[in-house]
């Protein structure tokens, strides 16, 4: 790809996206949405959320996590227990996860060596 073709991408995505966000603030700004478009509006940032969330947890270098990666999914649960927990408040949520991400196979390996 020569640095023609390049520049022609990014102008064309630019256009693009200009024209995507032109049409929920130039053509909704002075009109009532519908309700039910509203509504899902709404709903779009915690389904992203939980896509990119859901995504980290359960792949792992482009490929589907086994259960050699069990201390993700333990995390990604208390991580959503905490969550509920706390009403979605999302510091504790994230902290939660994180502590129990790094420190639940810590926790194991001490178990081990204490048992042998």
């Amino acid at each position: 790809m020569d640095n023609t073709h390049a520049w022609l991408t990014v102008l064309g995505l630019a256009v693009g996206t200009f024209l995507i966000r032109y049409s929920f603030i130039g053509l909704f700004a002075h009109r009532d949405m519908p309700t039910w478009l509203s509504h899902a509006l709404k709903l779009m940032v915690p389904a992203i959320f939980a896509a990119i969330t859901c995504s980290g947890i359960a792949v792992v270098a482009g490929q589907v996590a086994g259960l050699a990666d069990w201390s993700r999914y333990a995390a990604g649960t208390v991580a959503l227990s905490v969550a509920v927990h706390t009403q979605g408040k999302v510091l504790p949520t994230v902290v939660s996860g994180m502590a129990a991400l790094h420190s639940l196979p810590w926790l194991l390996g001490q178990i081990g060596q204490f048992m042998n």
